[in-house]
């Protein structure tokens, strides 16, 4: 039986999302589900007066509505209620001020940005229920939304997983193309910042681009990316939610500097999220472990990350994924071990990819010939489906095998090494006593190093970057 919805349980689910930067697949309302149309209409062009009227069918019995956010800000007509109608009054400004939270809502550059969980009255229902809204802007403004609607402008969310659809910004905010992307927006606010809105959409466009190349096309396809100001330094966090179209969210310090944001791995690392499908039936260790392997390959071959950065990093955090690869099972990892096993089972992947086609195929190829066929993060995957078209790719069983060795329990890493250090010796690369990388291009696997890295023989032209000069 599906659960009544408590606000607890929306709430616990957000915070959850926001902590691990989480996405989620597009949503699929079935034709059993019920529905609760809303239409929202903002009383004035930046959002922060609305009216809400909510009718929703009786077969969902809904006696009452709740509010994630503060209710101080809600005015409603409970006598209404038991009909499962509700007409409603919401102060957003004045929610969005107190609670300056982009996980719930803030003030946003003459409008507001609010994630739909907070924006609705939710019914409490115990049948699976689906929610439709349509906003209209009498007094001016409008919505920027990676949501698609419908044939009738209305926009559809399920309703147990309204914790997974990505904010919304309302009233007079503007989103523009990103340069080179036409698939991708970008907000961003126009004196919040110390940096100017030209150099931020510089930086946007090229962390696009370093994502299109590596993708040979754009994973985006309609999304939005965010930025939100904020008093900590540098790009301190980011994440990604697409249940129904991709946004990007990032956090960037008022006072940071272009070369903060070149030096910084958030926004592509997000950025990469987006071309693979949602993969969390064995836990979240492939998309995020894709996520962090190819991060700094991608700024590499952008020309912000030299190559001795990348083996470095490597070399220095890949040991925090061990326990997930050979104790206790990706599927059972904790944060680091999402993260560092993950990508530390792309390290093999790819490595066992190459060596299985003579250096044709690798892992990364496998990823573009998904998302090719459409499977992007607005898509949900099984984890094994993912690790056989890469099979059926390289004509073997290669992948497949490799993760069931660790996915469960862990085991050895697999083929002769049976340590991380060793992986290292057959790829030619160390640690020197003073912090300094060391070749060895006589290792059994050195020649795989320049296709891991640079896709090839040939290193990549440099991606501009305004105000940016690599150091070391």
């Amino acid at each position: 039986m599906t659960r009544r919805v408590r606000p607890e349980r929306l709430i616990l689910g957000a915070l959850a999302a926001l902590l691990c930067g989480a996405f989620a697949a597009a949503p699929a309302a079935t034709a059993d589900d019920r529905v609760c149309d809303y239409r929202i209409t903002l009383l004035d062009n930046a959002a922060t007066k609305l009216d809400i009227t909510a009718v929703c069918d009786p077969a969902l019995k809904v006696e009452r509505f709740t509010a994630l956010s503060d209710r101080r800000h809600w005015t409603t007509d409970a006598t209404q209620h038991g009909t499962g109608n509700g007409h409603f009054g919401f102060d957003l400004g004045a929610f969005a001020a107190e609670a300056n939270d982009m996980g719930a809502a803030m003030p946003y550059d003459g409008g507001v940005l609010v994630s739909p969980g907070f924006l609705l009255p939710l019914p409490e229902t115990e049948a699976a229920a689906t929610l439709r809204f349509r906003v209209e802007f009498p007094q001016g403004g409008e919505i920027q939304t990676a949501l698609k609607p419908d044939a009738e402008g209305r926009y559809v969310v399920p309703l147990l997983r309204i914790d997974e659809v990505g904010p919304i910004l309302l009233g007079s905010v503007g989103v523009a193309a990103v340069p080179g992307d036409p698939q991708l927006r970008l907000a961003m606010p126009a004196d919040s910042l110390q940096l100017a809105p030209a150099t931020l959409a510089a930086w946007v466009s090229a962390a696009a681009e370093s994502n299109r190349r590596f993708w040979a096309r754009s994973p985006a396809q309609g999304g939005l990316v965010v930025l939100v100001p904020s008093e900590r330094g540098g790009i301190p966090f980011g994440r990604v939610m697409s249940l129904g179209g991709s946004v990007v969210t990032v956090l960037v310090g008022r006072q940071a500097s272009a070369a903060d944001l070149y030096d910084d791995w958030v926004l592509v690392h997000e950025l990469l999220h987006l071309g693979s499908p949602l993969m969390r039936d064995t836990g979240a260790w492939l998309n995020e472990g894709i996520a962090t392997f190819y991060e700094p390959i991608l700024r590499a071959r952008a020309g912000w990350k030299s190559e001795d950065d990348i083996w470095r990093e490597w070399i220095g955090q890949m040991p925090r994924g061990m326990p997930a690869m050979t104790e206790i099972g990706l599927e059972n990892a904790g944060r680091a071990g999402i993260y560092w096993g993950g990508a530390l089972f792309v390290l093999l992947a790819e490595i066992e990819a190459l060596k299985a086609s003579g250096g044709r195929i690798g892992f990364s190829d496998c990823l573009r010939a998904v998302l090719a066929e459409g499977a992007d993060a607005t898509v949900k995957w099984p984890t094994a489906r993912l690790l056989q078209r890469c099979d059926d790719l390289l004509g073997a069983p290669v992948l497949a095998p490799l993760a069931e060795r660790h996915i469960a329990q862990g085991s050895n890493l697999g083929g002769s090494a049976t340590a991380l250090s060793q992986i290292w010796d057959m790829l030619g690369v160390a640690l020197t006593a003073d912090g300094r990388v060391r070749y060895d291009d006589r290792a059994e696997l050195a020649w795989l190093r320049p296709l891991i890295i640079w896709g090839g023989a040939e290193r990549p032209a440099p991606i501009p970057a305004t105000g940016f000069h690599q150091g070391g």
